[in-house]
């Protein structure tokens, strides 16, 4: 391992690809094994397997399995490091080898003219490999996110390109060190250094002109490239390409649809020409019903659930200060209809009168308020805004119509008067109780940062977008990120 915990390409690849190898066959002739005591039962205790024959016994055929997996496995470039995608691709993938080891094996058997092969006992076997595999596979990302955050196995990385998305790049990979690309500086072009263009100078360090692109790889020694696609004409980017074709290292091409999920992005190639596709937004007027039924079943079930805890905040609330249990604060919803979104009271009843003293204290960006130890919260304010507990009576709101349970902040009246054109997108969907700004960071964005994500949500939703969200907003609420 080098200085600043980047660990040699081919050192890194030999440390992965070990790890899921091992992890791999721990996973199968586990599976092997408690199928073959699902199935059967220790009924021979020298082997501990009822015997398929004479000679040839369960033990044995797990063992074999697994060897038959493990090589599906490789020929599905699942321990290709550079085809590897991790989540649902990895999952399909992993489906799709151990299904063609099965038929593998179905064959071997038949070929060895082997007996008495349980049917039940190999679909018994698939289905806990499949789930043992996947979730130990769960473990490796989850150990080697953990190790990136802390700085090691870091891939030394060379933005191409110095324009806005080069720009992004650099900021987006700074914001995900368990991705594993610590940007190591980038090249400029050389339009952009005859316009003294300088986007990225004060996000990473200037490694050269972009003509000597390979060089600098080799001089860095860099791991992986990241070309901006906007930064360069199209022979320009070619060539560079080219000129690294036989260089040991990782070429990526920047689409620059930094709102736009990678399950809608298809690639596919017309006329011999790889063209970008990007599927149609999913809100259409069928799939806000879906998300509005979504939104009922949830919400009732929470508010039945949660109410002797909601008549225990009403009382400490009135014990502490005098005034509304409630309070209702007019923010602007879907297609700029006013609403009063429901909070309990989590501030002195003049909070409203005192609002223009502190502006001068304000230490959000754009229109937003917002002030730490601001001294018009009482002290059961303070605790229920750590925990964001003042917010659940917005589920009335979301039972009302008022609002979703997943979706952009809604705003003050006050705020929107700055609104452009394309801040108000984010209202083209109703406001949620949470979002993805909650789960992002909450009160420590930045207004910009907030309206990008709420565009990259109203283009990628769906049902499962929304449960995934939700669920990460229980540890986002329950540790108190980035709340004041």
């Amino acid at each position: 391992m080098t200085d600043g915990g980047f660990v040699d390409r081919s050192s890194r690849r030999r440390i992965i690809t070990g790890f899921l190898v091992v992890v791999d066959a721990v996973a199968v002739l586990a599976a092997g094994g408690l199928a073959t005591i699902i199935r059967f039962g220790a009924q021979n205790p020298d082997v501990g397997f009822e015997n398929i024959s004479d000679d040839v016994t369960f033990l044995q055929v797990s063992v074999a399995l697994a060897a038959i997996w493990l090589i599906s496995f490789a020929l599905s470039g699942l321990y290709n490091l550079e085809r590897l995608a991790w989540g649902l691709g990895e999952f399909s993938r992993l489906a799709r080898a151990l299904a063609m080891g099965v038929v593998a094996f179905i064959l071997f058997t038949y070929a060895i003219k082997t007996s008495g092969l349980s049917r039940a006992w190999t679909l018994v076997a698939f289905s806990l490999a499949l789930v043992f595999v996947f979730a130990g596979r769960l473990v490796v990302r989850g150990a080697l996110s953990r190790l990136r955050r802390r700085g090691r196995f870091q891939r030394r990385t060379l933005v191409v390109g110095c324009n806005e998305e080069a720009a992004d790049l650099i900021r987006a990979l700074g914001r995900r060190p368990e991705q594993g690309l610590k940007v190591v500086g980038f090249v400029m072009s050389a339009q952009a250094g005859q316009l003294g263009l300088d986007h990225c100078g004060p996000l990473a360090p200037l490694l050269g002109d972009a003509r000597a692109v390979t060089d600098i790889v080799h001089r860095e020694s860099i791991d992986t490239v990241i070309i901006a696609s906007t930064a360069f004409d199209h022979a320009v980017m070619a060539r560079m390409i080219a000129q690294l074709r036989g260089v040991d290292v990782s070429i990526h091409v920047s689409s620059g649809l930094f709102e736009v999920l990678t399950t809608r992005v298809l690639v596919r190639e017309v006329a011999g020409v790889p063209l970008i596709t990007v599927r149609p937004v999913s809100l259409s007027a069928a799939n806000l019903r879906t998300k509005r039924a979504f939104d009922l079943a949830v919400a009732g079930l929470v508010l039945i659930v949660g109410l002797p805890g909601w008549l225990f905040l009403m009382a400490a609330i009135k014990a502490e200060s005098p005034g509304p249990v409630f309070y209702r604060q007019r923010r602007v919803g879907k297609d700029r209809e006013p609403f009063d979104m429901l909070k309990f009271r989590s501030m002195h009843v003049d909070a409203e009168a005192r609002l223009a003293e502190l502006q001068e204290h304000n230490e959000a960006t754009g229109p937003l308020f917002k002030m730490r130890n601001d001294p018009r919260v009482t002290r059961v304010g303070r605790f229920m805004r750590k925990f964001s507990i003042d917010e659940f009576p917005q589920l009335i709101n979301v039972i009302k119509g008022e609002m979703s349970l997943v979706g952009p902040r809604p705003p003050l009246p006050n705020e929107t008067t700055l609104y452009t054109d394309h801040h108000w997108r984010r209202m083209e969907v109703p406001p949620g109780l949470t979002g993805l700004w909650q789960v992002s960071g909450r009160s420590s964005l930045t207004f910009d940062e907030m309206i990008k994500l709420d565009l990259f949500y109203i283009e990628n939703w769906s049902v499962g977008f929304d449960l995934a969200l939700l669920l990460r907003t229980v540890p986002a609420v329950v540790f108190a990120r980035g709340a004041y």
